[in-house]
């Protein structure tokens, strides 16, 4: 709150003595003051800062001379509107002004300055040490990042859940629910989904395997032409899976994925259309990196 806050109470004060300065440059009441604050807050803003050249965010959004908000106010009244206008020499005002965006200057400052000391905690503190509370048989949820949803950013998702099998002073061993596959994970990539009671039922393992799981290629073994589609299929055999879930993929996704064994499998079939498709796909892809 602001009056636990020693920079914004100064600043309070000092916008309280402009309004001060208004009321009386103005000839108003003070009880006018809520129509005067508006122009304070305008003039803050409309302010030039030393960060921006000397210049006030207005005049650098709209390229256009900045105004003076504190010219002309409109004051209600009982049968009509009245407007009071300022005289140009009013050294009072200007120096109170002066002394509110100085205020304003050390608290935002300050506020830059303990925001930078709890970054450099947080960067310096040591993340393992965090506690957890794992147990083997628990069941848990990974955090898995997907760097093939997008080109130049990371994306996180929570997926799961696994099964804990092992534990390190470091990481944690989780098991798949449908590959089998047993991963190395460190505790911050872990949160807890239930304990060893979990009853793991025919409708969990659709939803773990509907998770779209990024499989790993264990080997190609076979290719063919499909000529409705007019380009290369390989057939992968996929890490961690049963052979009759081998799949026909593009040939682009594979030399995308996994060009070496692409190009290994290639100079071993000895198929001149398919050795020609795949150095093209990879000479268009080599464009498109460079």
């Amino acid at each position: 709150t602001p009056w636990k806050n020693g920079s914004v109470e100064r600043v309070n004060r000092d916008i309280i003595q402009v309004l001060k300065a208004l009321i009386l440059e103005f000839k108003v009441s003070a009880a006018d003051w809520p129509y005067l604050l508006p122009l304070v807050q305008s003039s803050i803003n409309h302010s030039p800062v030393q960060s921006l050249a000397n210049k006030a965010p207005i005049e650098l959004f709209t390229g256009l001379p900045c105004p003076n908000t504190l010219d002309t106010v409109l004051l209600p009244g009982k049968k009509a509107a009245r407007v009071a206008s300022l005289p140009k020499e009013r050294p009072d005002l200007d120096n109170k002004l002066r002394q509110l965006r100085a205020s304003l200057k050390v608290m935002h400052k300050a506020v830059k300055e303990v925001r930078e000391r709890q970054a450099l905690r947080y960067r310096s503190r040591r993340h393992y040490e965090q506690p957890v509370n794992f147990s083997i048989g628990d069941y848990v949820l990974r955090s898995r990042v997907d760097e093939k949803l997008h080109a130049n950013k990371l994306s996180v998702t929570w997926v799961g859940p696994y099964r804990v099998t092992g534990a390190t002073e470091y990481y944690f061993t989780v098991e798949h629910l449908v590959t089998g596959k047993s991963t190395n994970v460190h505790p911050s990539r872990l949160k807890h989904y239930a304990d060893s009671s979990l009853n793991v039922s025919a409708e969990l393992i659709d939803h773990v395997a509907s998770q779209g799981t990024l499989l790993a290629v264990e080997a190609l073994v076979d290719h063919r032409y499909n000529t409705s589609m007019k380009m290369f299929e390989i057939k992968v055999k996929w890490q961690g899976l049963e052979e009759v879930e081998d799949s026909w993929e593009p040939l682009k996704s594979i030399v995308e994925d996994v060009p070496k064994l692409m190009k290994e499998y290639a100079d071993e079939a000895k198929d001149g259309r398919l050795h020609r498709a795949m150095t093209a796909t990879l000479q268009s892809k080599n464009r498109k990196s460079s």
